[in-house]
């Protein structure tokens, strides 16, 4: 081997080379207002390159100008070329799709389909059916990935297979979650059960005092084996999130049926945002038992089956 053979290759280790080749981690977020600088020192700072200077000289004979505000697949495992062209990338062909809190997989699927990004049949099916090592889906009951894909805003190419949509959604909802890690350890629930009972607050409540108030009374009535009563668990059994409920469907048998049976439905309903998932871990601590929320927005609370009978007739 050449001296200059040995100095190419030893530039390359040293500036471009992938920093951990067994590295796990697949998600790098651009945020809005950053320059191509900004973006290089985080990569650095976050280990997915091995050198400032090698990402300067890859982002820059790469051409590129300017970055988007985005999350980016992005892995330790690629070097800096690779991830250079990544979040250098064209986006010409690429749609970006704000995923709301409380979606659940059907209704992404029905969004992702009309930006004409993936069939909605494709993506459900692929969602509801999806099997991993992954340790925080680990505590699952079923292979439906409902409540692990993270609401945000993202950009996916037209025609982009379902799985990439899904590990991008899971990378961020692991990357998300990492700083509740404390949190989740000491509850007396797994991240499963919180999920699931996060979903509960995100579909009942409408912001955050109500739903830290609401996960504490979810929590008093677990806590006695008191039936949770949420009628969004109906409401997901039946798929219908803006018709009237009927008492057919409040005798529906079904696990998910929180008015019919006590406890926790075996999964989440719906795709909770942060605040919900906070919500149920630092929840609001009271002795109420009851909850109603009126026409106008405003949630009324009781500590009795009484007071909250009467809070019926006076706001509903």
């Amino acid at each position: 081997m050449g001296a200059l053979t040995i100095v190419v290759v030893s530039a390359y280790f040293v500036l471009f080379a992938p920093p951990d080749y067994t590295g796990t981690k697949t998600v790098f977020v651009v945020n809005s207002g950053q320059s191509i600088a900004d973006v290089i020192n985080s990569l650095f700072e976050e280990q997915f390159v091995r050198s400032r200077l090698g990402a300067k000289i890859a982002f820059k004979l790469s051409r590129v100008r300017v970055v988007q505000a985005n999350i980016y697949d992005v892995s330790q495992r690629m070097n800096a070329w690779q991830i250079a062209r990544v979040i250098g990338g064209d986006e010409i062909n690429a749609a970006k799709v704000t995923v709301p809190e409380g979606f659940t997989i059907e209704q992404i699927g029905e969004l992702l389909h009309k930006k004409s990004i993936v069939s909605a049949e494709k993506f459900v099916d692929f969602a509801t059916n999806y099997a991993s090592d992954r340790d925080f889906l680990t505590a699952r009951n079923t292979n439906s990935l409902e409540g692990y894909l993270f609401p945000d805003t993202y950009n996916f190419a037209h025609g982009v297979d379902p799985q990439n949509i899904t590990e991008k959604m899971l990378s961020n909802f692991n990357r998300r979650i990492s700083p509740l890690a404390d949190d989740i350890a000491s509850s007396r629930y797994d991240l499963h059960q919180i999920i699931t009972l996060a979903s509960l607050v995100e579909k009942e409540a409408r912001n955050d005092e109500d739903r830290k108030l609401m996960a504490g009374v979810m929590l008093n009535r677990l806590n006695i084996g008191m039936k949770l009563d949420v009628d969004a668990t109906v409401r997901y059994i039946t798929n219908n999130w803006l018709e009237p409920i009927g008492q057919d469907d409040l005798d529906i048998d079904s696990p998910y049926n929180t008015r019919k049976y006590a406890g926790l439905p075996p999964g989440p309903i719906c795709n909770p945002g942060l605040a919900a998932i906070e919500a149920v871990l630092r929840p609001t601590a009271s002795r109420y038992f009851y909850y109603l929320t009126a026409p106008d927005g405003t949630s009324y609370y009781a500590r009795t089956l009484d007071e909250h009978n009467a809070n019926k007739a006076k706001y509903l």
